[in-house]
C-alpha cells in the first residue's frame, strides 16, 4: 500500500508542503527526516502517519515558556499601537459628535447622546481607514516583538500579556482623546441680567 503510494506521489511529480512539514516534525522524534524515494520501504514494510496535532502538543512540551521580560515585550508591542487607536477613536467622537450637535441640533431635535453616536460612527469609519497608519508609526518607535517561536506565542501565557498590554494601551490612548475636551466650550456666553425697577 506504501509502495502505490508512493509510485502516485511520483507520478505527480511533487509532494505537497503539509507532506514535508508533517516529514519536518516527525524528525524531532526519531521519524524518516526526508522524503523517500520510490521503492524505499519502512522496516516494517509499511508507514504509520502520525497525527499531527498529536506531534504539535509533544513538541510544544518540549518548547520552555516565555520569560517575564518577554511577557513585557509582548505587552508592549500590543499596547503601542492601541494608544494611537483609542487616541484618534475618541477625539474623532468628541469633536465631531461636537460639530454634529452644533449644526443637526439646531435644524432637528437631537439629543447629546445621539449626537455622540453619530461621532463615534465617524470615528469607527476613519479608525478602519489609519490602520495601516497607526501600526506603520508604531513599527518605526523602534520597538521590537521578541524573539519567540509561534508555538510560544501561542501559549495562554502570551495570549494574556498580549491582550493585557492592548486593554492598557486602548485605555490610555481613549484618556488622551478626551483632549479635545479642553477646547470646546460648552458654557453659553452669560448676558447681564436687567434689575428689576423700582416699584
Amino acid at each position: 500500500m506504501a509502495l502505490q503510494g508512493l509510485n502516485f506521489r511520483s507520478q505527480l511529480g511533487r509532494i505537497t508542503p503539509r507532506q514535508l512539514a508533517a516529514f519536518r516534525w516527525r524528525s524531532k522524534f526519531g521519524r524518516p527526516a526526508g522524503v523517500p524515494n520510490l521503492g524505499d520501504v519502512d522496516p516494517t514494510g509499511s508507514y504509520c502517519p502520525v497525527p499531527e496535532d498529536w506531534l504539535m502538543k509533544k513538541y510544544a512540551e518540549t518548547v520552555p515558556k516565555p520569560t517575564t521580560s518577554q511577557l513585557l515585550s509582548v505587552a508592549i508591542v500590543n499596547a503601542v499601537p492601541f494608544i494611537g487607536f483609542g487616541f484618534l477613536d475618541n477625539s474623532i467622537m468628541i469633536v465631531c459628535g461636537d460639530y454634529i450637535e452644533a449644526t443637526l441640533g439646531s435644524v432637528i431635535v437631537m439629543s447629546t447622546m445621539a449626537a455622540a453616536a453619530l461621532g463615534n460612527t465617524f470615528s469607527d469609519i476613519m479608525g478602519l481607514g489609519s490602520a495601516y497608519y497607526v501600526e506603520t508609526a508604531a513599527s518605526k518607535i523602534g520597538i521590537k516583538p521578541p524573539p519567540l517561536s509561534p508555538v510560544q506565542l501561542d501559549m495562554s501565557s502570551s495570549r494574556i500579556a498580549s491582550n493585557l498590554g492592548r486593554v492598557i494601551g486602548v485605555t490610555i490612548g481613549c484618556i488622551l482623546g478626551m483632549t479635545p475636551l479642553l477646547f470646546i466650550n460648552k458654557v453659553p456666553d452669560k448676558t447681564p441680567e436687567e434689575k428689576p425697577a423700582d416699584a
